[in-house]
C-alpha cells in the first residue's frame, strides 16, 4: 500500500463468508452515502461477495435488493472456499482474478467468518508446547430416524482431547500446510507463546513461585491466516482487512490449561485469537488496529498488510521494529483516525449492548428516545422491528416534531430493509406505522410491499380496509374486509367493518 491507488483500476472489496449477503447490501449502500465525499469513483469500487455454498449466491443472484448493484457492475459474485482456493472467478463479468493480477490493494471483509474456519489447538504444559488433537463421538442409533434427530441438535456431538508434546522444529510443523514463508511466521508465533507462558526461574519474585509452573491453552486460526495468504496473494501483499468477531486479544486470556469451549448454534463455533492474527501481519510487515474491548460478542479490528514481502524482516533490535510501526501508523493515520472514529469510541457492540439494555430494562421507552435511538442506527429497519410496538402504542400523543421525524425515517427504514425472513414483516409494520400517523395513502402503499414480499394476510386486507375506509373509497374498502373474510371467515373485525359500510350504504339509500 506504500504506492498511490491507481484510480484507472478497480478497487475491490472482498468478503468472505458471504452468507445471507446482508452485509454487503448495507456496505454498497454505504459507499453510495459517500459517493460525493472521496476522491476515488464509486462505481470503480467493486464488491465482490464470495461463499463456499453454490446455494447462497443463487439467492444472491436473484434477490431484489442487490439487482441494482449487480446491473451497475458494483457488485459480482464467485463461489471461493476460502481455506484452499487460490483464485477467483466472477459469476457475472467472467473474470477470473489470479495471484499478483490484481494492481490496487484489496479490502478483505470477514464478518463473523474466523470463529468458524479452522484451527489448531495449542497448549503449553510446564513449558513444554503441546499440540491438541480431537475426536468425535456419537451414540449407537437403532434407525435412520434417531439418526436424523441426533443430527438435529448438534450439540450431542461428544468431543473428546487428548495432548501430545512437540518434537519436531516449529519451523517444520507447518511444512507442506501453508505457504513456504507463513511456515516461518507460524513458527514465530508458536514460539512466542511458549516463551511467554513458560516462567523464567532467574527473574521470578517469591510470589512468583506458582507461576513457574504457568501454563495456556490457545487456538491458531489457521484456517483464517491460509485465507488471508490466499487473497493477499492476488493484489501483491497489499490488503486491508477488516473483521468483526466474537474472539480474545489480551493474552492473559489464555493462562490455564483447558479444552476449547465450542458453541452450537445450528453450526458450531470458536473464540477467534485475535493476537495471534495480530502477530501474523506484524511478521509480514504489517500492522493491526485493534479494539482495545478485550471482553465483547463482537470485536471489529483491522489489519493491513503492506506488500509483497513474503520473507521476514530481521530487526537488530526491538527499537528498529518500534520504528517501522511508528513511520507505518504515520503513513495511514487516516485510517486509523477514521478507526478511533467509528469503530473504538463508540462501536457495534456498544450500540448492541445499548439497544438491548433500552428493550430489557426499561418497560416503555418514550418516543422521543426511541427516535433518537433510530436516528443513531441510521433507521435501522431491525432497531424498528424491535421496538414497533412502543413506537405504534405512543403514535396517538405524538407531536408534530416527532411526526415528521418519523415520516421522513419510515422511508429510510425501508431502503435499509434486506428481504431474509417472511415472519419479520418490515413493511406491515411500516404501514402500522402510517396508519398510527394517520398517513392513509403511505399505509396502503406498506401494506402492498408486505402482500407482495411476505404473502397475503387476512389482517392485511383489513387494516388496508381501514385505509380505504378513512380515506372515504367505500368501494375499494368494502373490497378489502371481503378479501379478509375470505382468507379468514370467522375474522370478527371484518365482519363488523363490512357490516357498518353496508349499513352506511343502506342509510344512503334511505
Amino acid at each position: 500500500m506504500k504506492n498511490p491507488i491507481d484510480k484507472s483500476e478497480p478497487l475491490y472489496l472482498i468478503e468472505v463468508g458471504g452468507g445471507s449477503g446482508k452485509f454487503a447490501f448495507h456496505v454498497l449502500k454505504a459507499l453510495e452515502y459517500i459517493r460525493d465525499r472521496i476522491d476515488f469513483s464509486v462505481d470503480h469500487i467493486v464488491y465482490i461477495l464470495t461463499d463456499f455454498t453454490e446455494s447462497n449466491i443463487k439467492v444472491w443472484e436473484q434477490h431484489p435488493a442487490l439487482k441494482s448493484f449487480v446491473e451497475s457492475n458494483r457488485l459480482d459474485f464467485a463461489k471461493f472456499e476460502a481455506v484452499n482456493d487460490q483464485c477467483l472467478q466472477l459469476r457475472r463479468s467472467g473474470k477470473i482474478i489470479t495471484k499478483g493480477q490484481v494492481k490496487n490493494p484489496i479490502c478483505i471483509i470477514a464478518n463473523y467468518v474466523i470463529d468458524t474456519l479452522s484451527h489448531d489447538i495449542f497448549r503449553v504444559h510446564d513449558g513444554v508446547l503441546q499440540e491438541g488433537l480431537v475426536s468425535i463421538g456419537t451414540q449407537d442409533f437403532d434407525d435412520a430416524k434417531e439418526v436424523k434427530e441426533f443430527l438435529g441438535a448438534v450439540s450431542n456431538i461428544e468431543t473428546k482431547y487428548m495432548y501430545r508434546d512437540i518434537v519436531e522444529n516449529l519451523e517444520d510443523y507447518y511444512k507442506n500446510v501453508v505457504a513456504s514463508p507463513d511456515q516461518y511466521h507460524l513458527a514465530r508465533i508458536l514460539e512466542g507463546y511458549q516463551d511467554y507462558f513458560t516462567s523464567n526461574p532467574m527473574t521470578m519474585t517469591s510470589n512468583d513461585a506458582e507461576s513457574a509452573r504457568d501454563s495456556a491453552s490457545f487456538l491458531l486460526p489457521i484456517g483464517f491466516i491460509k485465507a488471508l495468504r490466499n487473497l493477499s496473494d492476488l493484489s501483491n501483499g497489499k490488503a486491508l482487512v477488516v473483521t468483526g468477531d466474537k474472539g480474545a486479544l489480551n493474552l492473559e486470556r489464555f493462562r490455564g490449561l483447558s479444552d476449547p469451549h465450542i458453541a452450537f448454534h445450528g453450526s458450531f463455533s470458536v473464540m477467534a485469537n485475535f493476537h495471534a492474527i495480530q502477530q501474523y501481519c506484524e511478521l509480514r510487515e504489517g500492522f493491526a488496529i485493534m479494539s482495545q474491548q478485550d471482553d465483547v460478542s463482537l470485536m471489529v479490528n483491522a489489519f493491513v498488510l503492506c506488500g509483497s514481502h513474503n520473507c521476514p524482516t530481521i530487526f537488530t533490535s526491538i527499537a528498529d521494529e518500534d520504528e517501522m510501526n511508528s513511520s507505518l501508523r504515520k503513513t495511514y493515520r487516516h485510517l486509523i483516525h477514521a478507526f478511533e472514529d467509528n469503530i473504538e469510541y463508540f462501536s457495534p457492540n456498544d450500540f448492541y449492548l445499548m439497544q438491548r439494555s433500552l428493550r430489557e430494562e426499561t418497560q416503555n421507552p418514550s418516543l422521543p428516545t426511541l427516535v433518537s435511538l433510530l436516528k443513531l442506527s441510521w433507521w435501522d429497519c431491525e432497531v424498528f422491528f424491535k421496538f414497533r410496538e412502543n413506537i405504534i402504542s405512543q403514535l396517538p400523543r405524538v407531536t408534530v416534531g416527532l411526526k415528521n421525524e418519523l415520516l421522513r425515517g419510515a422511508d429510510m427504514i425501508w431502503g435499509n430493509y434486506y428481504h431474509l425472513d417472511s415472519d419479520k414483516d418490515v413493511a406491515f409494520e411500516l404501514g402500522r406505522m402510517m396508519f398510527g400517523l394517520q398517513m392513509w395513502k403511505r399505509a396502503i402503499d406498506y401494506y402492498q410491499l408486505s402482500m407482495s414480499l411476505c404473502g397475503e394476510h387476512h389482517v392485511t386486507q383489513h387494516n388496508m380496509g381501514l385505509c380505504y375506509s378513512s380515506l372515504g373509497f367505500m368501494e375499494k374498502s368494502a373490497a378489502c374486509f371481503e378479501r379478509s373474510l375470505e382468507l379468514k371467515p370467522e375474522y370478527e373485525k371484518a365482519k363488523k367493518w363490512l357490516e357498518k359500510i353496508k349499513d352506511h350504504e343502506m342509510a344512503s339509500l334511505a
